[in-house]
């Protein structure tokens, strides 16, 4: 009897054994499964349908075909993924300057003894799509690691997981002093200012990266806020550094996203993003899924959106032609909205022409062309807009300091102009410094004519190409030639330095910023960053006589430094505004309804990005299915209906007439005021896209469920032995 009883112990603690090591390894491994969260993401069915999904596109040539292709560092975005991939702490209204929480749930600012801006902000208990907290060390991998593209914001000091600081240096941000200063510094600090999305995780997903910057922190510090012998130091010191970051590819799947969407899944025709559980307020968004198609090229952009592969595409008024246009509106469920975007075509003038450099002789140019007539015969019309009104280097959306100004300058008698066109006023101003005009051409008081080269990159798009011409023209009919000169893009910089145009084509205030003004690039371009463009020392002299430096005061923060660059723009211009960028959006309306009369965020969907694609697919709605056919293709089944569809244009026009010869013209003029045009299309042929429905169950979930299976057989065996 004892012996039996020994033999039953000894079993049953083998048992017990086995079952512990059993409940063990089902632990470990269900521990890895959570930890990747590649079986349970994996495991579900992608039920795809038109009524679900928002469909996208990448141009990826050759395209990715799977995940060891695949570089997290730039997300192979048709998007800009800022706010769906990776999401910012807050986020701007453009049309209103006023600031959301996104990530951050407050924040506060205040100007320290030695004067460093402290931007204090509280976190929401928000997920990577991991399953890991997104904490402060988030936030401080991230400004420390965008300091190696000349992006960090100070140094972020961290009180616990979800309290945490931006520590800005003085000359950095905006004093509070400056009216709108809050609400610049929060661009600055928690939004795209500085590029501050949340972008890496503070964990094993970017560790290799992360101990290199740790230990080289003071260098990348030197990189962004040194003097420029310690910028070019630091430069060489960080340059393996800089390219480990840039080519690194994580060995996990995930923990890249912390935003309301996550790349699930790859495929050679395109990228699937899911919705991150883990984000805080994940639910409010509507698609299930955002599918991004993978093209070679434009064409095939062009082809799928006239298709109706494509929900949604944004763009310039300058990247379309007319037979894209004509090709897309074939399909008459697409609308397409035009909205006055950032900045716009400038012409610089160069002040080694001694000519130029008189304030007279350009503004006579300013007077000598119908700017607008123009801008619209090249772009065609309702897709561009006529420059802001006066003319001094701010965008319409500064609407209170646009009237400052203005007042401001009124009250001191040297009010701001409005450069309507009026060649008999450039005449006039011609004249004035000794220039006259002989048998139709102007001479200059050397008895010289006065001729103008033109220059413009071969990279410029069609309408602008066209517009330079038009411009071209427009001088020479008013008696000054003016040739155009095409020269390659690839040569801008040598151009530039040598210096042997007359006019430059470029651009003007594409850089958006709340509360304050950014004059750029306005104020930069010439003090040699990144080149001088007027060749001038920006040296303004203001009505009571007294000088300045505008690039001085244009990288000051003042209110008085804002008036005087808004003055010398207006009065003493070194470039000539031409236009106003109109932005352009293609709206797929068969199975989604879009928040049409929403301008703020299709302004967003170009340029600024956080707040737009966050809050765009928030306020989606998806039409009724009319069928329930579900098929297992990947590829659009396409379907042909008759129908026109036409909409009436929102936008302001108001109509002119101008008398120039005795010639009477009529032209129409569309409003500064930020508005949405909707280009009527009447076609057929409209699509249906695809349903897909894919089950996958991933390699590491196989692994668990074998090692799990061969665990449990073990432990049967063994009893079985044992009862023998």
């Amino acid at each position: 009897m004892p012996a039996i009883r020994h033999y039953i112990k000894l079993k049953n603690e083998k048992i017990i054994y086995l079952t512990i090591l059993l409940v063990v390894a089902v632990l470990l491994t269900m521990g890895f499964i959570v930890k990747h969260r590649v079986g349970v993401v994996n495991a579900q069915q992608y039920n795809i349908t038109p009524y679900n999904t928002v469909y996208m596109y990448v141009v990826k040539s050759p395209p990715v075909t799977g995940w060891s292709e695949y570089n997290p560092n730039v997300f192979q975005g048709g998007i800009w993924w800022y706010g769906v991939y990776q999401q910012f702490l807050a986020a701007v209204n453009i049309t209103t300057g006023k600031f959301t929480p996104l990530l951050a749930e407050n924040w506060s600012m205040i100007e320290l003894p030695n004067g460093t801006l402290e931007v204090l902000i509280h976190l929401r208990h928000s997920g990577w799509d991991n399953g890991i907290p997104v904490t402060c060390w988030d936030v401080y991998v991230t400004n420390m690691l965008l300091g190696l593209v000349s992006a960090m914001v100070g140094n972020v000091t961290v009180f616990n997981n979800y309290t945490c600081a931006f520590m800005i240096p003085k000359g950095y941000y905006a004093p509070l002093t400056v009216p709108g200063a809050s609400e610049a510094n929060a661009f600055i600090a928690l939004e795209w200012g500085q590029g501050i999305a949340i972008d890496w995780q503070d964990s094993y997903v970017w560790e290799p990266i992360i101990n290199m910057a740790q230990a080289n922190y003071s260098w990348i510090w030197l990189y962004m806020f040194g003097n420029s012998t310690e910028k070019g130091e630091a430069a060489k010191v960080l340059s393996t550094l800089i390219h480990d970051y840039l080519t690194y590819k994580p060995t996990s799947r995930f923990g890249y996203s912390n935003g309301p969407y996550y790349l699930c899944d790859i495929t050679p025709e395109y990228f699937l993003l899911c919705k991150n559980p883990y984000y805080y307020d994940v639910n409010k968004f509507v698609p299930q899924y955002i599918v991004e198609w993978q093209y070679s090229s434009m064409s095939q952009v062009y082809a799928a959106l006239a298709s109706g592969k494509i929900s949604i595409w944004s763009t310039w008024s300058g990247a379309l032609t007319p037979s894209i246009l004509s090709m897309v509106s074939k399909n008459p469920y697409i609308k397409i909205l035009v909205f006055p975007a950032f900045g716009g075509d400038a012409i610089y003038f160069n002040f080694l022409n001694p000519w130029l450099a008189m304030p007279q002789v350009r503004q006579a140019i300013y007077y000598a062309v119908n700017w607008t007539q123009l801008a619209e015969a090249a772009y065609g019309m309702g897709f561009t807009f006529p420059s802001p009104m006066p003319q001094d280097g701010l965008m319409p959306y500064y609407t209170e300091w646009q009237e400052n100004i203005s007042k401001y300058w009124a009250a001191q008698g040297s009010p701001l102009i409005n450069y309507t066109y009026n060649p008999g006023l450039a005449a006039q101003l011609l004249e004035s410094v000794g220039f006259k005009k002989v048998n139709g051409i102007w001479y200059t008081p050397n008895g010289s004519q006065f001729t103008l080269t033109l220059y413009i990159g071969s990279g410029s798009s069609a309408p602008q190409l066209t517009l330079a011409n038009a411009v071209a023209n427009a001088l020479t009919s008013f008696g000054i030639p003016t040739t155009v000169i095409v020269y390659p893009a690839a040569e801008g910089l040598t151009v530039v330095k040598q210096g042997k145009y007359d006019l430059l084509w470029s651009y003007y205030s594409d850089i958006y910023r709340p509360g304050i003004p950014y004059y750029f690039p306005e104020a930069f371009y010439f003090i040699g960053y990144p080149f001088n463009y007027s060749h001038w020392n920006g040296i303004v002299t203001l009505p009571n006589g007294t000088t300045f430096s505008v690039p001085e005061c244009g990288v000051k923060i003042t209110t008085n430094c804002i008036y005087r660059v808004a003055w010398a723009i207006n009065h003493d211009p070194w470039y000539i505004q031409v236009d106003w960028n109109g932005g352009v959006v293609f709206l797929n309306t068969q199975y989604i309804n879009w928040p049409i009369n929403d301008t703020w965020i299709w302004i967003g969907t170009l340029q600024h990005t956080t707040p737009a694609w966050t809050y765009l697919f928030q306020l989606i709605s998806f039409k009724p299915p009319t069928t329930t056919a579900t098929t297992t293709t990947t590829s659009p089944v396409a379907t042909t209906v008759s129908t026109t569809t036409t909409v009436t244009s929102t936008t302001t026009v108001v109509t002119s007439t101008t008398v120039v010869s005795g010639t009477t013209t009529t032209y129409t003029t569309t409003s500064t005021v930020p508005v949405t045009s909707t280009v009527t299309v009447t076609a057929t042929a409209p699509p249906t896209t695809v349903t897909v429905t894919k089950p996958v169950i991933s390699t590491t979930l196989v692994i668990g469920i074998v090692v799990i299976v061969v665990v449990i057989a073990a432990v049967v065996a063994v009893i079985a032995l044992r009862r023998r």
